[in-house]
């Protein structure tokens, strides 16, 4: 299951992050929606992946929807229609775990610009044949993210702590992860922005060595109005497997809010 949680990562950016502020980036921020506000995502990536000379492929599209509760609380619905093409199996496809959860913005300091919020999600099961095909998890799966927010005079700097657990049918391939990551957003102008997004992820199963994968991205978000976005990224990551894997995703999206 590794390979499909590193797919998961970097590739179904709906479903990593279904609720994040800002596509095309992994590292949410505090931001929600206001009471009543509604904001619907979608998104498109396409990955290509390596390890010892074998080539993969994977494709993901995404739609979340989300909802302000309040001033400082969201609830969202996030899922992916996934695409996979493994170096050494059929290519198969299907829809991926649907994703349930929420954005509570807990503290502001307004005179400092700091915010802090809390992400938890509940990842929902998938039938055993869409499992055994790695387009999900078997059980009913959570993960919780700590986020920050420093406004800054060029833009903004977004700090996540996520841990999480992903549960299949068969116990021995649960696994435990973490995810720590730093994003800066630099307005460029009223409309224009670019980021830069930084973070690893550590997958533990309940036997074996630790998989770390670390990635880097670069991305744009043009904003013709307050309403809409539309955003582009470019992902590399590696990990510390042997043979390493390495793989580059382009993703993009788009975000209407009403």
């Amino acid at each position: 299951m590794i390979p499909f949680v590193v797919i998961a990562l970097f590739s179904t950016l709906a479903l990593a992050a279904p609720a994040r502020a800002a596509q095309p980036l992994i590292t949410d921020d505090t931001g929600t929606q206001g009471r009543g506000g509604q904001q619907v995502e979608l998104s498109q990536s396409s990955e290509r992946a390596s390890q010892a000379g074998l080539r993969s492929r994977s494709r993901a599209s995404g739609l979340t929807y989300t909802f302000g509760v309040s001033e400082q609380a969201d609830v969202f619905l996030g899922t992916s229609f996934l695409g996979l093409r493994p170096a050494n199996s059929a290519p198969t496809s299907g829809w991926g775990s649907t994703v349930l959860g929420a954005k509570w913005r807990l503290w502001d300091l307004e005179s400092s610009k700091i915010s802090l919020a809390i992400k938890p999600e509940w990842i929902m099961p998938v039938s055993g044949a869409r499992e055994s095909s790695e387009l999900g998890v078997g059980k009913a799966s959570y993960a919780l993210t700590l986020i920050a927010t420093q406004e800054v005079p060029f833009g903004a700097i977004h700090l996540n702590a996520q841990m999480g657990r992903d549960r299949f049918r068969n116990a021995q391939d649960n696994e435990r992860h973490q995810r720590l990551s730093v994003a800066s957003v630099w307005d460029v102008s009223v409309s224009f922005k670019l980021a830069l997004d930084l973070g690893q992820q550590t997958v533990r199963r309940q036997e074996g060595a630790a998989l770390r994968s670390r990635f880097v991205e670069i991305g744009t978000i043009y904003s013709p109005s307050k309403s809409q976005d539309w955003a582009l990224g470019l992902i590399r990551s590696s990990d510390n497997d042997s043979p390493q894997s390495t793989s580059n995703t382009l993703t993009g999206g788009w975000t209407l809010r009403f």
